[in-house]
């Protein structure tokens, strides 16, 4: 059988708004609004972390891009 640790290990919201340092209430949202990968176990909601991590990393290089942006635009 394969270990799956890594992969498998599941965020609580909790755990998630901390990561990003938000409320729990904000991070319920953007799960309904469908921002930020997730699905329910017994009735409770959990993140992969390993996509919670990948989803994060692409929101930093939209971010990184918008920013420098207008800097490409004036050179």
């Amino acid at each position: 059988m394969k270990d799956y640790d890594g992969d498998l290990r599941l965020l609580t919201l909790s755990e998630a708004a901390a990561i990003l340092q938000v409320s729990r209430r904000t991070i319920l949202r953007m799960v309904h609004q469908m921002e930020v990968p997730a699905f329910k176990v017994g009735g409770q909601w959990r993140l992969r972390e390993s996509q919670f991590r990948q989803w994060l990393e692409e929101k930093e290089g939209q971010a990184k891009r918008s920013y420098l942006e207008p800097y490409r635009l004036a050179g």
